[in-house]
């Protein structure tokens, strides 16, 4: 009988083993379900401001795979076909991001991108506004007020518009410490000369950056346009008062709306009339208002005229004809 040697023994036995062992592992290049895979990882900055954008959407257009970034926005791909592949970055409001990355085999890659945010409006409104007067007509306008601010650090802002149906109204620039974007129009400024035309109409804000990045805010309305107005009673037809004790009278208007009185007082010089005060959120109760002459340099003897205006809740805005007066 042959002895085998016992080291001879071992090594069959242990090649038997090894031969038997299962090969599951994707990256083990023997393994039959071998493939050749890499991993990404990453974040989604906010360009110029390096903070990161969460909830974003990262897909790698060759293996169809999708995540989402996270709260400070990282992303992560634990595995990925090898070999160049691009991703697309989208995410509501900023401008979509296209790259390509090499991933290799058994390697883990990691990248930042930068993102463009489009402008964001904050808030919109329109305010609707009456002034009546003796001539030459009664003036209707809009006022449209709109805070845009720009995810970017607000260097590349470029326009604001205001926009109904297909019309577009550049807006001016904050200027001094304001923060609103604005805008004036007449009624002249509509197809159908009344700023009735935007009644029940959806009106929007439109804003651009310099990387053409544009926003559409949401839709917003006209909540009213007051036609009723208050009427000065007293003083009126260029009645004489004294400077130490004036008292304003008028009518109320018959609306079905919460409103406040607002008292405008001018001084007629050269022709023209200069501001001296205004007062305003006065109580719908009220239908007068007593004003120590001292408070409103009513020391300066001359003519004078005054308005009441109503405002609603929403800031829209009714003012009656001015009436004068001669302070002596």
């Amino acid at each position: 009988m042959k002895i085998v040697p016992i080291y001879l023994f071992i090594i069959l036995l242990l090649n038997g083993c090894v031969s038997d062992a299962p090969r599951d592992n994707p990256l083990d290049p023997q393994a039959p379900g071998f493939a050749k895979k890499g991993s990404l990882t990453g974040r989604l900055l906010v360009a110029n401001v390096l903070s990161g954008i969460d909830e974003a959407t990262v897909t790698s257009t060759a293996d169809n795979i999708s995540v989402q970034t996270d709260a400070l926005g990282y992303f992560s791909f634990p595995w990925l076909s090898s070999g160049k592949q691009t991703f697309i970055c989208t995410k509501e409001n900023f401008t979509a991001d296209t790259f390509s990355v090499s991933i290799q085999t058994g390697q883990k890659t990691e990248i930042f991108r930068n993102l463009n945010g489009a402008p964001v409006t904050v808030s919109s409104k329109i305010i609707t506004r009456k002034i009546d007067q003796f001539w030459p007509a009664t003036i209707y306008s809009v006022d449209i007020i709109a805070e845009v601010i720009d995810p970017n650090s607000g260097g590349d802002l470029d326009s604001v518009w205001f926009n109904v149906d297909s019309m577009m109204f550049p807006l001016s620039e904050p200027s001094g410490t304001s923060k609103y974007f604005t805008r004036t129009l007449d009624k002249g400024d509509f197809p159908t000369n009344t700023i009735d035309f935007l009644r029940g109409r959806k009106l929007y804000i439109i804003s651009r950056d310099e990387n053409k990045a544009i926003n559409k805010s949401e839709s917003f309305s006209i909540t009213n346009i007051i036609e009723d107005a208050a009427e000065p009673v007293s003083p009126i037809n260029n009645a004489t008062v004294k400077a130490d004790s004036i008292s304003f009278h008028w009518s109320q208007p018959i609306v079905q709306f919460n409103y406040t009185y607002t008292i405008i007082i001018s001084r007629i010089i050269s022709g023209i009339p200069t501001l001296v005060q205004t007062y305003t959120n006065v109580n719908s109760f009220y239908q007068d208002y007593p004003i120590d002459g001292s408070m409103l340099s009513f020391q300066d003897k001359g003519v004078y005229v005054w308005a009441v205006a109503i405002v609603d809740d929403f800031g829209n805005y009714s003012r009656s004809k001015e009436y004068s007066f001669t302070v002596e």
